[in-house]
């Protein structure tokens, strides 16, 4: 009898230690989930104190409606227009050093 009564208890105390440990998963995936969230409004809310800065009312009206600042000249370059920078201004690259110098200064140093 008291080995039954010994089985019963072991196997109640099985259960709840399960359950608890269940439990204690399920927190740590909702507190997982809460850092995610906190994390999510936290840049929701930059991106909202952004949209209420003069600074993207500002862009915004510039890029929808050609609004600038006063005083402000425009230059508006027409597609094609580009011209290539004469040989003078362009900057020549400079040729890469032999392998042996690029491993010495890998090494040693300059």
């Amino acid at each position: 009898m008291l080995l039954i009564i010994g089985v019963f208890l072991g196997l109640q105390v099985g259960r709840e230690v399960y359950a608890s440990w269940s439990i204690g998963q399920q927190a740590d995936q909702v507190r997982a989930e809460i850092g995610t969230i906190e994390a999510r409004n936290a840049e929701l809310r930059r991106e909202l104190a952004y949209v209420n800065s003069d600074a993207y009312v500002s862009a915004e009206a510039r890029r929808l409606f050609n609004v600038g600042l006063s005083g402000e000249q425009v230059l508006i370059i027409p597609p094609g227009a580009e011209v290539a920078l004469p040989p003078a201004l362009q900057v020549k690259p400079t040729p890469p050093k032999p392998l042996l110098e690029q491993w010495l200064d890998l090494f040693f140093g300059e």
